[in-house]
């Protein structure tokens, strides 16, 4: 063979090496290295700056935009003596900038009609920090505005020494209300050994607060001018509006952004993976319930972001996360399971290139270390042994269903979710390909994805090399904390144990074997102005029906009568109040709540009853296509309620384990004290205890239950969303009307409880942080009508606005304050504003006196008009988008229903709206906040 010849053979076989290579990375079609392109409509550019942006046009909401900035910035780029300031970086945001001086960014973005947190928002993680705002786009010049927030943000923070003073208090608390508790220290200590030998281990987003009451204005800015640069962030644009506006828009204002002369290199950190087993042990007094978190990590085994390989991977770890939670699920359901609750997946770990495969259990207090035992057991049985072809056939169809939903609803679907898939896009590379495109690649791939595949995946993702083992412990002499060595032992006995495989027991039989024979709808009625029908039914059921186009794979409901535990004896009170809970975890009809579970695998369909003090009843939800599924769970919940001994046994077990140890954590105990002195310490107003657990029977929480379900006469059901008409009578005619009937109706008892409703103050000391939690209570008699519930709503909205304004931002007293109003009818009719506030003791009264400060300045009218604006339009804003949401009406007919209100008042909300003056609520605030019923509940922590 001569030399060329030799070339041209050695040409031939990289050729068909190479081609072969690339066929073998051809799956389903698809090429697994191949980037999976954007869905068409996205608008995406990059300024010459650098600066990336995303525009998608969607109508849902209507006349509305949201607006995002990310920057790739975040908690583990910060120098040592910035530990928290990106953090609090993102607070300064809204404290000051060119444009909006001081607090007028918020001021300007509740004029508009959005509310601070609710449509205006922030969130600073680990590597990133993340703007959003919705601004209305029906009023000229908005837009722009929203624009300029965004450019302020990029490039015109002012870090206002004197709001920075200010905030040092709101961040502080902010620390204190996530970070003060039990769960904060054990979580924030396992913390340093998940990462341990990363800059992670020591940048937690929250921060150091010695450098968050100290750094001086410097560390803010050097932060701010090395990393809020055009070519770390991205704008996020969805909403209602010309897309060549937008972008127009963008490169006008963004156009001339500069990035620094000095470019600081952003750096990637990585998290090692220990070569042995990391432990860690954690106990605390105030911990309630104890944990064991296990982390197995491992380097990714992943395409490249936004592949098609990544894709199928992610398909093939949501298959068997899918299975592995059902089981666990399985196991937690039986009275002798050692756990109460147990879940497992796999996924990235905080890093681009690490994976993590994460097992959670929260075990019963006396089988601590069974738990951790049948947690480890069941991981190796998935990863030994694999999943089922029937348990992958069942994730398949679930999975598979849930997309075909987000298919039928993608005209539907809100542009604030868009917008948070086009960040994970910038930010983590998740591709978007629409949800058609997505849809065909999920079929064409799970066609192809086989039981051996999947197992094959699943075998290596259990190893010594990168395991963390973390346990927490309520601190007591009681409980025998193990140590290092046992769980590594324990761990390693396990992991050597001969673990037999999985056997599903599948469920092939219909939930109904037999329809029952129809009843008839009797009468019909028109509410012309609200698009709704009124059905009576032949057994005396009531129904309302109001078809919708708001979501297209959409249907909810909500039923009820009027009785509850009310009805229930002084005897039989503790079985009562359980009873729809005991129901609930009892499967239904012939199926336990596992083949339950199983036979719903693959449907969109959820009921669920209820029975409270003073009414039962159901709530629940379904697709169109599962709705006679949905018709036949309300039909058996009348007629073939499960009594099961095994799930009423759990049910107790899981209750008592909850309340053992509820005693140590300070806000239960100081919910518990505030419930047990509104309610006159009547015995069922009382917090629960192992006592009153002892009092429950099942044969009697059976019969209470079947006692309020008796009688559909005196039922009223309220249907909402995307149906046939024609197929909605008859699932009505079928499953609701052939409920028996007796006619019985039955009413509510007043049982006693009376709020007292004279002022006091109620100390309770418990818990071992510097930090207090605060509940005022202003209650009374007050008339149900609609002119009452709208006066204390009105006068609480504009409460909340100044509550925020003097003691969060002028006092920097509080990270959030909110006041809440109540107007009950049943039994008797009464009101209460509640102001709930979390804060250090050594500001408790001064922050109560400033709050009766704003209470005074409401009663006097001295606040300033701006205020009136600001509710008004906020109060519009909201209902114009609730009218279109099928949870607003599904609730505002139901409400008017079960309080005996006029449906057609559900229209009127502008019309009062309008009504509102400074003069309207000032009288509100006379009528209402009357001092002499002041009650000061407060907690503080023990001496």
């Amino acid at each position: 063979m001569n030399f060329k010849s030799r070339i041209v053979l050695s040409i031939l076989v990289i050729f068909m090496a190479l081609n072969m290579s690339l066929q073998a990375q051809k799956v389903s079609g698809y090429d697994l290295n191949a980037k999976i392109p954007s869905k068409p409509e996205l608008k995406t550019g990059e300024l010459s700056n650098g600066l990336k942006y995303y525009i998608l046009k969607n109508k849902k909401p209507e006349n509305r935009t949201d607006l995002q900035i990310v920057v790739r910035a975040g908690s583990v780029h910060e120098d040592d003596d910035q530990a928290g300031l990106a953090h609090f970086l993102e607070h300064m945001a809204f404290n000051g900038t060119k444009n909006f001086p001081k607090m007028e960014l918020v001021s300007f973005l509740e004029s508009t009609g959005m509310r601070f947190g609710a449509d205006v928002n922030a969130n600073t993680g680990f590597d990133r920090t993340y703007y959003m705002i919705t601004i209305p786009m029906d009023k000229p010049g908005m837009l722009d505005k929203g624009f300029t927030v965004l450019e302020d943000w990029l490039r015109n923070i002012s870090f206002d020494a004197e709001e920075i003073e200010k905030e040092r208090g709101v961040i502080m608390e902010e620390w204190r209300l996530y970070e003060a508790n039990a769960n904060g220290r054990v979580q924030n200590k396992h913390f340093k050994k998940f990462l341990e030998g990363s800059k992670f281990a020591n940048r937690s987003p929250i921060g150091d607060t010695n450098i968050i009451q100290k750094a001086p204005r410097e560390a803010f800015t050097r932060f701010y001018n090395d990393f809020y640069r055009p070519n770390l962030s991205a704008i996020i644009a969805v909403g209602d509006f010309d897309v060549a506006e937008i972008e127009k828009k963008i490169v006008d204002i963004f156009g001339d952004v500069k990035n620094p002369d000095k470019i600081r290199p952003r750096e990637e950190f990585e998290i090692p993976i220990n070569p042995k087993p990391i432990i860690s042990i954690e106990a605390d007094p105030e911990l309630v319930m104890p944990n064991y978190t296990l982390i197995f990590k491992r380097k990714s085994q992943n395409y490249p972001s936004g592949t098609y390989g990544e894709y199928r991977n992610n398909i093939i770890v949501n298959l068997f996360s899918t299975v592995f939670q059902y089981r666990l699920q399985e196991i937690s359901r039986k009275s002798d399971s050692p756990f109460q609750f147990a879940m497992g997946g796999y996924g990235k770990f905080l890093v681009q290139n690490l994976d993590a495969f994460q097992l959670i259990t929260v075990p019963k207090l006396n089988t601590m270390n069974e738990a951790y035992s049948k947690l480890l057991e069941e991981a190796f049985r998935l990863t030994r042994h694999g999943v089922t072809k029937s348990e992958l056939e069942r994730a398949k169809t679930e999975i598979l269903r849930g997309l075909e939903k987000a298919l039928s609803e993608k005209d539907k679907t809100e542009s604030g979710d868009l917008a948070r898939e086009l960040y994970r896009h910038f930010h983590e590379g998740e591709s978007v390909p629409g949800i058609e495109a997505e849809y065909k690649i999920q079929q064409d791939f799970m066609k192809d994805i086989s039981v051996e595949e999947v197992n094959k995946f699943l075998k290596p993702l259990l190893a010594d090399e990168g395991l963390v083992i973390a346990g927490s412990f309520p601190k007591k002499p009681e409980i025998k904390i193990p140590t290092e060595s046992e769980l590594l032992s324990k761990y390693q006995a396990v992991k050597a144990m001969n673990i037999e495989p999985y056997k599903d027991v599948d469920v092939d039989k219909p939930l109904m074997s037999k329809k029952p024979t129809p009843g008839k709808i009797s009468n019909k009625k028109n509410w012309d102005k609200l698009d709704t029908k009124e059905l009576t039914l032949s057994n005396g059921a009531k129904v309302f029906l109001k078809k919708t186009d708001f979501k297209n794979d959409q249907v909810l409901f909500r039923g009820f009568s009027i009785g509850g535990t009310s009805l229930a004896s002084d005897e039989d009170y503790h079985s009562a109040a359980l009873a729809s809970s005991i129901i609930n975890e009892s499967g239904l009809g012939e199926f336990d709540q596992t083949s339950l579970e199983k036979l719903l695998q693959g449907k969109i369909v959820r009921v669920s009853p209820y029975i409270s003090s003073i009414s039962e009843g159901f709530s629940g939800s379904a697709s169109p296509k599962d709705l006679e599924t949905m018709f036949q769970m309300i039909y058996l919940y009348f007629n073939s309620p499960r009594k099961d001994l095994d799930a009423f046994k759990t049910e107790m077990s899981n209750l008592k384990e909850q309340i053992i140890n509820s005693g140590s954590n300070p806000d239960r105990v100081f919910s518990d004290s505030i419930n047990a002195v509104m309610g006159n310490y009547h015995f069922r107003a009382m917090p629960w205890t192992l006592e009153s657990i002892e009092k429950v029977n099942l044969d009697k929480a059976f019969k209470f239950y079947q006692s309020r379900f008796t009688d559909a006469s005196d039922f009223t059901f309220t249907f909402v969303g995307n149906y046939d008409e024609k197929e909605m009578e008859t699932m009505i005619e079928t499953y609701l009307a052939s409920i028996k009937s007796d006619n019985s109706k039955n009413n509510y008892k007043d049982v006693g409880i009376k709020s007292p409703k004279k002022g006091f103050t109620k100390e309770v000391k418990k818990g071992i942080e510097p930090k207090s939690t605060v509940r005022l209570v202003i209650n009374g008699d007050a008339e149900y009508n609609k002119e009452n519930r709208f006066a204390l709503r009105s006068l609480v909205e504009v409460m909340n606005i100044r509550l925020r304004e003097v003691i969060r931002e002028d006092k920097g007293g509080v990270y959030g304050i909110g006041a809440r109003p109540r107007l009950e009818k049943y039994p008797n009719p009464e009101y209460s504003i509640s102001i709930f506030f979390g804060t250090s003791p050594a500001k408790v009264k001064d922050l109560i006196t400033a709050a009766k400060g704003v209470i005074d300045e409401l009663k006097s009218g001295t606040f300033k008009d701006d205020n009136i604006d600001k509710v008004k339009e906020i109060m519009k804003r909201e209902y114009e988008v609730n009218l279109k949401e099928n949870n607003f009406w599904l609730n505002s007919i139901y409400n008017s229903l079960y309080n005996g209100d006029d449906l057609n008042e559900i229209l009127e909300n502008n019309q009062l709206v309008d009504k509102i003056t400074k003069d309207y609520v000032v009288s509100a605030a006379k009528k209402y906040l009357n001092m002499d019923s002041f009650k000061e509940f407060i907690l503080y922590p023990e001496d």
